[in-house]
């Protein structure tokens, strides 16, 4: 019987958070894509909970938030518990949960995996897609000689896990891991992991609690003089408890260390953890929802790319410990950081090495996120051991220094061809490589409020913010005419090399915003050049509503003074470049380095 054999521009494998939101994204925009998954059926519980606020508002690029806000658990706030005088537990800090500023949910949403997949794979049948159960790769190979032609130069060979049978030889142009910390993929293509895997141990329980404990619905750290837990509440009225584990205890082996989770059940870890909240009580309502036993590893793969044609993303290419809540919104920053790269060779828009900024920006992260994850697990861990906690003023500080990091808003990618920070004075607060920040502005037409964020969606385009200043000031009008005929009618296309050098081309790719700095009653969206807009939607005024509440900070908290700027806003949210309005030149540059010239054949 012959193998089947089948052609697709994009194989993901593991169909997890990370590999779900990537095959969304690719599918959505039209990329022919595969999803596979080894195991029989999805997540239904446990294992990765929370989502951080940057990976919220990326939910709400994709129009995806209502659901996921509608099914979780929202945390606003951090309890904080240490020995009193006479030797019981007492609250002695309530802090909030998220501390980074200037973000759109200043919270984290727990749920089970399965339901955050589930966010993403729902979605998919509407693309003509399946996450392909029970299927997982048995070999991969790419041909060296065909890397850079247009072709499919990747080979995998897929089985069914159920039935060996069934198998399939699949070509694709691209591949990504995102099968997990044992990724076949990293280890058939002989990528190594470089860090550590300590001796640390902790064990995890999903219950719904029967329980006295006033701040059962609060993150909350208890430091006790007989023990140490980690409170995080989760849907349905359940909670998780993280619990530190003897290194010397029985389900260790005496040689090798390592942990044999057969050797523990929950039970076990609930009288564990039971003494930390002494005198309260704490005991599980009906059973356990689900629990396991984990040791620390703080590693990354010596590369996230082979060839630019086969890449890794989530646990495949960097693991840590879960407290922080990190691994799977690292995970799914990879998969909203690689999508539109695909998306754009893909089409034929940018040249191969616009990959290559997968690497460089992501891989970066990750050797970052270590290195905050061994801090952040170092506090853990002298609170543990600790007796008497951490002074509340210590940690109030610690999560401070850490929550930029954590929420995910403070992720910082280094210059690069696709971030160029040459002018970063003409709005000093829009920072070159950051995520640009939400604020409310009107459109222009009709004076209504809208959220900035949402003019900027997951929609493969690029938006070119021009902030004209105040359009009325004098010589204004004629420097935003000047620099529209540059941008559309034809200099800016006819200096770039687009692969389709009309309008046309070019409206797919880039979106033009115009923001105003002037009073609704007094300016027009006519005052800006019809070329500059494709509908009166996309005109907006730096003023404040109606009520006089909301709006009128824009230029302001952006630090865009009179005189107006040029942002350019990648696909994935992130400012790309910072320019005046007289830097024409920097946009084509900057677009230059990596587009596709006329007539090549790179994919």
């Amino acid at each position: 019987m012959s193998t089947k054999t089948s052609f697709v521009d994009v194989l993901v494998v593991g169909a997890g958070p990370t590999g779900s939101m990537l095959a969304y994204s690719l599918l959505k925009s039209n990329v022919s894509c595969r999803i596979i998954d080894k195991k029989e059926a999805p997540v239904s519980r446990g294992h990765a909970d929370a989502l951080q606020p940057r990976i919220l508002e990326v939910l709400r690029s994709h129009g995806l938030i209502v659901k996921a806000l509608k099914e979780g658990n929202k945390i606003n706030t951090t309890s904080i518990w240490h020995p009193g005088p006479d030797g019981k537990i007492e609250r002695v800090s309530r802090i909030p949960n998220i501390t980074a500023p200037r973000g759109l949910y200043p919270f984290n949403l727990t749920n089970h995996q399965g339901a955050h997949e589930a966010i993403f794979t729902s979605e998919l049948p509407k693309y003509g897609a399946t996450v392909e159960r029970p299927f997982a790769p048995v070999s991969i190979a790419i041909d060296e000689d065909q890397i850079d032609a247009d072709v499919y130069p990747v080979t995998v060979e897929i089985q069914s896990a159920s039935d060996p049978a069934k198998r399939e030889t699949v070509h694709a142009k691209y591949v990504v891991g995102a099968d997990g910390a044992h990724s076949f993929i990293r280890k058939s293509l002989g990528i190594c992991n470089i860090g550590d895997h300590t001796d640390r141990c902790w064990g995890v329980i999903d219950f719904v609690p029967d329980t006295n404990f006033p701040d059962i619905r609060t993150t909350s750290q208890v430091h006790s003089s007989t023990g140490f837990c980690l409170i995080v509440p989760r849907e349905d009225d359940m909670v998780r408890l993280y619990i530190p584990l003897d290194e010397t205890a029985h389900y260790r082996d005496s040689e090798t260390k390592k942990v044999n989770v057969g050797a523990v059940n929950p039970d076990e870890l609930l009288e564990i953890a039971k003494r930390a909240f002494e005198p309260y009580y704490m005991n599980a309502k009906d059973g356990y929802h689900w629990w396991t036993i984990y040791v620390v590893g703080q590693r990354v793969a010596q590369n996230f790319s082979v060839s630019n044609r086969v890449f890794l993303a989530g646990d495949a290419c960097h693991t840590h410990s879960p407290k922080a809540g990190q691994g799977m919104n690292a995970g799914m920053n990879d998969a909203h950081n690689l999508a539109w790269k695909l998306i754009y060779v893909i089409r034929k828009w940018a040249d191969r090495k616009l990959l290559d900024t997968y690497e460089e920006e992501r891989r970066q992260f990750a050797l970052d996120l270590i290195h905050f994850d061994k801090k952040y697990v170092a506090m853990f861990e002298s609170m543990a051991l600790s007796g008497t906690g951490i002074d509340p003023v210590v940690h109030s500080k610690a999560v401070q220094m850490f929550g930029l990091f954590k929420s995910g808003i403070g992720i910082h990618y280094a210059g690069s061809m696709i971030t160029c920070s040459h002018n970063q004075s003409a709005a000093r607060y829009l920072i070159v490589g950051k995520r640009f920040p939400p604020e409310i502005i009107l459109i222009a037409r009709d004076d209504k409020v809208v959220q900035i964020h949402d003019v900027l969606p997951s929609d493969t385009k690029f938006k070119m913010l021009i902030f004209t200043g105040d359009i009325h000031g004098s010589g204004r009008k004629e420097l935003i005419r000047s620099l529209a005929e540059r941008l559309v009618e034809g200099r800016l296309l006819s200096e770039r090399s687009y692969i389709s050098c009309d309008r046309i081309e070019m409206m797919r790719m880039v979106d033009t915003l115009t923001i105003i700095k002037g009073y609704k009653g007094q300016t027009m969206y006519t005052d800006v050049p019809e070329s500059l807009w494709t509908h009166w939607t996309k005109v907006f005024i730096d003023d404040v509503d109606i009520t006089g509440e909301q709006g009128g900070k824009a230029y302001e908290n952006f630090g865009i003074g009179p005189e107006g700027a040029v942002v350019i806003v990648r696909p994935d949210g992130y400012v790309g470049l910072v320019t005046t309005l007289h830097g024409v030149q920097e946009i084509f540059e900057y677009f230059r380095a990596w587009e596709i010239p006329m007539g090549t054949k790179t994919v």
